[in-house]
């Protein structure tokens, strides 16, 4: 079943507005309560006392397999308060729908007035999903269409969805959107859910809780808030609340995540600044903002071949900011984060150099930059240009494409997969 957003209407719909245009006519900011830091979880706690009667006081605690872990953290605070809680551990990478419906019918049998989400952007998308199919069982998740006048009506049985991040870079937390898979498609198909009612009314910031992230999901979740930030600045969408939210946010990141990746756990400053970069990347783009066109080349591209998501939207990065580099100048306003200057260079030369730059960062945490370096898994080139038709058709019916202000077709789209193979400089 196609989305909202794949409609040809909504297609021809969006050049005739222009998609800087869009912003005229709904422009918004949106962020959940934040905690930060060791006194979080008690000030959350007593938050939560304060805020429901004790008769009603169930939390449904949603993790995945790995996470589960982490609920230990949270037990002394939800005891403290007499806190009944569950614990449903059944959230599997990338959402797919079966999970969702799953976890609505565990909410149906124990009728929890809290959602707290323990984990990456999977288990936090899942929790968003599973709010609205406990509340709105008859809603078509393909037909959430984040406009003026589509108010969903949620918070009717839950009265607070909080978010403990397990991993900094997704910002699933602070974001009005949710990625899931339908696997009714051949190949499954990421689907991007946006409203604003999906927003976490509690978002709990505590590096403990990922403080031994790995260093693969380190590099790979950093670079996703990357991606996030500099494709949303370089959108052309940009006002001055999330141009100065995207541009601090990429300068944490180039400082801090070298040091997060190289130290993990012994360097908890680092781990500190790449957890609050993650948030605010998400709040400069999918909380609030729309993201580059890498997102739609990256959701088609992960999704296809199985590669973390953050691995892909940021190999598309430079590709996507160098396709808009023919209609804007805004990638001109990062160069200095990169110690670059544009004197005595022409336009062409300082492009070149920004992503020559960019490119450099991304390898100094051994992230890939086209499609023939990745090594896990390792793609042919036979295999890769043989699916390229479906990776442009899937870009192409992408949310993200709807928004894209230099406009773009199937096309350009493949023209772009093919360029990412080898890493060619875009110069169409």
């Amino acid at each position: 079943m196609p989305t909202w957003y794949e409609s040809q209407v909504i297609k021809d719909l969006m050049p005739i507005l222009g998609a800087r245009a869009v912003r005229g006519i709904e422009t918004n900011f949106f962020l959940s309560r934040i905690y930060t830091g060791k006194s979080a979880l008690l000030k959350v706690a007593r938050y939560l006392e304060a805020g429901i009667n004790k008769e009603k006081r169930r939390a449904l605690i949603i993790t995945d397999s790995f996470t589960k872990k982490f609920v230990k953290n949270i037990e002394e605070y939800l005891k403290l308060i007499d806190m009944n809680y569950k614990v449903w551990s059944g959230v599997l990478p990338e959402v797919p729908f079966p999970t969702i419906d799953e976890g609505a019918k565990v909410c149906e049998e124990y009728n929890p007035k809290i959602l707290i989400a323990i984990g990456g952007g999977s288990v936090m998308d899942t929790a968003k999903m599973i709010l609205v199919k406990y509340e709105k069982p008859e809603q078509n998740l393909f037909m959430i269409l984040p406009s003026i006048g589509a108010a969903l009506g949620l918070r009717k049985k839950i009265k607070y969805l909080i978010a403990i991040p397990t991993t900094a870079g997704t910002g699933s937390e602070v974001a009005t959107a949710a990625l899931i898979t339908d696997t009714s498609r051949d190949p499954p198909k990421k689907i991007e859910v946006v409203h604003e009612e999906l927003l976490a009314d509690i978002t709990i910031l505590d590096p403990e809780f990922i403080k031994d992230l790995p260093p693969f999901l380190t590099m790979a979740t950093g670079l996703d808030a990357l991606a996030h930030a500099m494709g949303s600045f370089t959108t052309n969408w940009g006002n001055p609340y999330f141009d100065a939210t995207n541009k601090a946010t990429i300068q944490e990141i180039i400082k801090y995540l070298p040091r997060s990746y190289k130290y993990g756990g012994r360097d908890m400053e680092a781990r500190s600044h790449m957890q609050v970069a993650s948030t605010l990347a998400a709040f400069g783009s999918y909380g609030n903002q729309a993201p580059g066109i890498n997102h739609a080349l990256g959701h088609s591209f992960g999704k296809i071949f199985s590669i973390h998501h953050g691995i892909a939207v940021s190999l598309f990065l430079s590709y996507g900011i160098t396709f808009k580099a023919k209609v804007t100048e805004r990638w001109m306003q990062l160069c200095p984060i990169f110690g670059l200057t544009l004197e005595n260079k022409s336009r062409d030369e300082s492009l070149k150099e920004f992503i020559h730059s960019l490119k450099n960062f991304i390898h100094s945490v051994d992230g890939p930059t086209c499609v023939k370096d990745i090594k896990e898994p390792k793609i042919s080139k036979e295999e890769y240009f043989g699916k390229i038709d479906k990776l442009a058709d899937y870009a192409m019916n992408d949310a993200v494409t709807l928004t894209s202000y230099r406009p773009i077709n199937e096309e350009l789209y493949r023209k772009i997969f093919e360029y990412a193979w080898d890493g060619e400089f875009i110069d169409f």
